[in-house]
């Protein structure tokens, strides 16, 4: 096997690894164990196995496989031990670094809720420094022309003038703990390499990689020179300046032959005029395709996948998703949101009735079965009543009134003679005492717990016993995805209740903010095959698959390429004196992933979304030209 390997666009690349990888190992009956084959992701590893299985046809040991992530882990873990940092703990490592030795940095932002923002654009700045390998002598000239001042405003400049301090000192503590981030993992792998030895292996093959950060670079470049790591490319770097930049760092030639091979796929264009059409377009399309496990769909946007699976179901027996869903888009967010406004609307230990009764409302409150006493009808009963009762429609001593105490609603004679009037016209036996026992634990389980919150300890606990009612008592556990979405909420209270910091004191609104800022961040994720039946996927999660049929939704400006053009913490000015503009490179790794996955397709079906603010992708335009 050549220490180079480059295919076509137009090829399948997983057939063609396997092809290499049977006649350099199997037909020569050397140990496929020895071999260890590096991806960007997990998925085409899987797609791998299953090809050499089909064609192997009885039991055998298969290569190794890493990610990307997992072999610098590993490369690491053979000199250093170390886990895996956490998100929330890193920031709070942060805001701790800056009070101590930074402390103008805080200026105006002195709690940890106000720093949250500041603290991820700070880790994620200094996480492509480690990738990049950018050293404090360049940065030396950033904190010099801070000094002088950037055109930007003064506390940013402030940061630039502390940030390799910063960086020093989280270099240290990550070091003394052993707890790594993932830019310093790289970091760490690009100083061990070369004392590094793989014994176990006979060849590592890096697969299908179009971008390398320095330190990835240092790696790789470092086994090649060695003679133990072989590049399988695909594509031309006649054609792709990223890949003439690799050929040149690594002295060797990028073609896929004498000329760059056209594809040949069929194309087919659609236009859709919102969210629902397009998922109806991609229903209609899908009628029409003769073999959905050769299928896959892209979604360069998550909130077109509801709207898409709700369209699909009843057409595609088997369905597999890789994309994340938003939790923050999910229900039960959005019950924790009611609740936390409720808290911060409060005044003298009396609700504003508007936000309780929007809580109360909730599908997942007011279907609620406390006990077998009160079936879920009653407390829907009971809901309703509680809402005619404080917009007015009956009269009592708390009608109307702007602000109200649980209690008083509690207390109410008449809340419960129109709830056994209602529920026994409807066949429902249950009494007074069950009612009022279930609405007191209605009331303790969204509003009265949650006042009385003095940290994270405290949160991690409320949020707790609020989840297990919900998953035990409500109609959420009916449904899958629901299911998913409550185990990823239960991950997030688990960090929380063991995170560094659980013992501070904080106020409610503090805890609201940071907690609202880590689900902001958070995916749920789906169950399913990755090898069987129709794919659903994102962008990224195609690299190194291919398909007949390739249907791609949302090709739209904004979602295809979906480039962050606005200016984070760190000034594209300082980004690009370092290296760092990733602008450009995205939207050709973007564009690379999205033309390697037509190329080799037979049939390829594209759905943009026409509007005033909407417009077909530069890549559409650029297809059809």
């Amino acid at each position: 096997m050549n220490k180079i390997i480059t295919y076509s666009f137009c090829e399948p690349f997983i057939g063609r690894l396997a092809d290499d990888i049977i006649r350099d190992y199997l037909a020569k009956d050397r140990d496929l164990s020895r071999l260890a084959v590096v991806f960007g992701g997990h998925r085409p590893a899987l797609f791998l196995n299953r090809e050499l299985a089909r064609r192997v046809g009885d039991s055998f040991y298969p290569p190794r496989y890493f990610t990307i992530d997992d072999f610098v882990r590993h490369v690491v873990q053979k000199k250093e031990q170390f886990t895996a940092s956490r998100d929330l703990d890193q920031c709070y490592l942060i805001y701790r670094l800056a009070r101590e030795h930074a402390p103008a940095v805080l200026k105006g932002r002195e709690t940890f809720a106000q720093f949250l923002p500041w603290t991820r654009e700070i880790l994620a700045f200094i996480d492509q420094l480690d990738l990049e390998d950018i050293d404090d002598r360049r940065l030396t000239n950033i904190r010099a022309s801070a000094t002088i001042g950037y055109d930007v405003p003064a506390d940013i400049n402030r940061l630039l003038e502390h940030i390799i301090t910063l960086r020093r000192f989280y270099h240290e503590e990550i070091k003394k703990t052993g707890v790594y981030s993932r830019g310093f993992q790289y970091l760490r792998a690009a100083r061990l390499i070369e004392e590094v030895r793989f014994e176990e292996f006979d060849r590592i093959l890096f697969c299908n990689f179009f971008y390398f950060h320095r330190c990835e670079e240092r790696i790789v470049k470092t086994l090649y020179e060695r003679g133990q790591a072989r590049m399988i490319f695909q594509g031309d770097q006649r054609k792709w300046p990223v890949l003439q930049r690799i050929a040149e760092r690594f002295s060797c030639v990028i073609q896929e032959g004498e000329a760059v091979p056209a594809p040949s796929f069929r194309l087919n264009l659609y236009k859709a005029f919102d969210v629902h059409s397009t998922a109806g377009t991609a229903r209609e399309i899908l009628k029409k395709v003769r073999d959905p496990g050769k299928t896959v769909i892209v979604l360069p946007d998550a909130d077109s996948l509801v709207p898409l699976v709700s369209e699909i179901t009843g057409l595609v027996e088997e369905f597999n998703i890789s994309m994340g869903y938003p939790l923050r888009r999910s229900s039960l967010y959005s019950l924790c949101a009611f609740i936390f406004k409720t808290q911060l609307s409060k005044k003298d230990k009396r609700y504003y009735a508007l936000d309780y009764l929007q809580t109360l409302r909730h599908p997942f409150v007011k279907n609620l079965q406390i006990s077998d006493a009160v079936p879920a009808a009653a407390t829907r009963t009971l809901v309703h009543k509680i809402e005619e009762i404080l917009t007015g429609k009956v009269p009592t001593a708390v009608s109307g009134s702007l602000f109200i105490a649980p209690d008083e609603i509690a207390r109410l004679d008449e809340l419960y003679s129109l709830t056994l009037e209602m529920t026994g016209r409807l066949g429902i036996e249950t009494t007074r005492a069950d009612l009022a026992r279930t609405l007191g634990q209605i009331h303790r389980l969204l509003f009265t717990e949650w006042e009385r919150l003095n940290n994270f300890q405290d949160f991690a606990g409320c949020l707790q016993r609020f989840l297990d009612t919900l998953l035990e008592k409500s109609f959420m556990k009916n449904y899958p995805l629901n299911l998913n979405i409550a185990a990823r909420m239960c991950e997030v209270r688990e960090e929380l209740a063991t995170a560094s910091f659980r013992d501070e004191p904080f106020n409610r609104e503090e805890m609201f903010r940071i907690f609202d800022g880590k689900i902001s961040r958070e995916l749920v994720a789906f169950r399913g095959s990755p090898l069987r039946g129709l794919q659903i996927l994102g962008l990224f999660e195609t690299r190194s698959l291919n398909f007949e049929d390739v249907i791609v939704l949302d090709v739209n400006e904004g979602d295809l390429p979906k480039l962050d053009v606005y200016e984070p913490l760190i000034p594209r000015e300082v980004m690009v004196s370092l290296g760092l503009d990733r602008l450009e490179l995205e939207e050709e790794i973007q564009r690379y992933q999205f033309m390697r996955l037509l190329s080799s397709a037979r049939y390829v079906h594209l759905v943009y979304r026409e509007s005033r603010d909407k417009e077909k992708s530069r890549f559409v335009e650029e297809l059809i030209w």
